[in-house]
């Protein structure tokens, strides 16, 4: 059997179960109905004992019972001698087939014609005989069957169903004669497998959909873990090199010169901040610049302040007088010495 026919029919019978669920669901807000004296008897579903109504056959219930009914599932109760039973044996083996023998046998087994009967039938094992099915098929006369529509309709008891029990006992197994079904209940009935399988191929869809979402999403975020972790490879390696100078002859030659720019210091950005820090009631007579570090003499009116103002520039650091600060003969400036570190070409661009 193909795969395709194979999903088909696990669709039907998952439809079929889902219609039994449905039926299951209406029986608890099941309406029993019977007929007794000319009358209707009408109580909740397992509740012998509490009559809802009793109404002549063809009297109209009182409006307030029935807006209490509203959307029940009314059953009507057939009485036993109102049907004819016939009992047919079928081997065990034949039960999935059950509907279409009995189909086959109903015209020989119903007093009515064909067109006018209405059957159903119950299967069970014989007592008797292991491998056979005692069938008990029951046939009533769709007129009557129709009169009783008739008459509930009437009384405002439209019925769903109705059904008969196999014999007269109590405990007996129900069988049902006739159901009502809509033209638009129908056809949600047969559209219920193509609607099973389109929720069945919505949700493959949306969990294939979900699945390529997260295996992209993690494919993203390993190219982002494993670039960031060749980038911190990358700066451990350098910072070992910047550490030992002497380790730079061992790189290749772009190599080397990314890593001389990354430990150069940027003399002319020093100059230019320098430039803008120094105020203008100050200026420099000596300017050093050597390896890392840097320092100015000059005269200023307030040498203190210089500190503060370079230190805020973040182009220098550790910045501090390397020499004592005195006032100049001509009394109105102080000489000062001030020395600082300037921060490495990557820290002053941003890299």
């Amino acid at each position: 059997m193909q795969i395709g026919t194979i999903f088909f029919r696990w669709v039907e019978v998952l439809a079929l179960l889902l219609a039994d669920v449905r039926t299951l669901w209406q029986a608890r807000k099941s309406i029993i109905v019977t007929n007794e004296d000319a009358h209707f008897l009408v109580r909740r579903s397992g509740a012998m004992q509490n009559v809802l109504a009793n109404v002549a056959i063809g009297t109209r219930i009182p409006s307030e019972i029935l807006r209490g009914l509203r959307n029940s599932f009314i059953v009507f109760e057939l009485p036993t001698h109102k049907v004819v039973t016939r009992r047919v044996a079928v081997p065990t083996q034949a039960r999935e087939f059950m509907a279409g023998i009995i189909a086959n046998q109903i015209e020989r087994l119903s007093p009515w014609p064909l067109a006018q009967a209405v059957y159903g039938f119950d299967a069970r094992p014989s007592q008797t005989d292991a491998g056979t099915l005692d069938v008990c098929v029951l046939i009533a006369s769709r007129a009557n069957i129709e009169t009783i529509r008739d008459e509930l309709t009437a009384s405002g008891l439209a019925p769903n169903k109705i059904r008969v029990r196999t014999d007269a006992a109590v405990d007996a197994p129900f069988v049902n004669l006739w159901t009502h079904m809509t033209p638009t209940s129908q056809r949600r009935f047969n559209d219920l497998p193509r609607m099973v399988g389109a929720s069945l191929a919505g949700m493959v869809l949306l969990s294939t959909a979900v699945s390529l979402w997260a295996v992209y999403s993690a494919n993203s975020i390993w190219a982002e873990n494993d670039e960031v972790t060749a980038r911190a490879d990358t700066l451990r390696r350098h910072d070992r090199i910047l550490r030992k100078p002497t380790n730079l002859a061992l790189l290749k030659p772009d190599e080397r010169a990314w890593v001389l720019k990354q430990k150069s210091f940027a003399d002319v950005l020093a100059l230019d901040a320098l430039t803008r820090a120094i105020p203008d009631s100050a200026y420099l007579t000596e300017l050093h610049l050597h390896d890392k570090s840097i320092r100015i003499n000059g005269l200023a009116a307030d040498a203190p302040s210089l500190i503060a103002a370079l230190e805020r520039t973040h182009y220098f650091s550790t910045v501090h007088f390397f020499a004592p600060t005195v006032k100049s003969r001509n009394g109105g400036l102080y000489r000062f010495s001030i020395a600082a570190r300037i921060a490495p070409r990557h820290r002053l661009l941003g890299d």
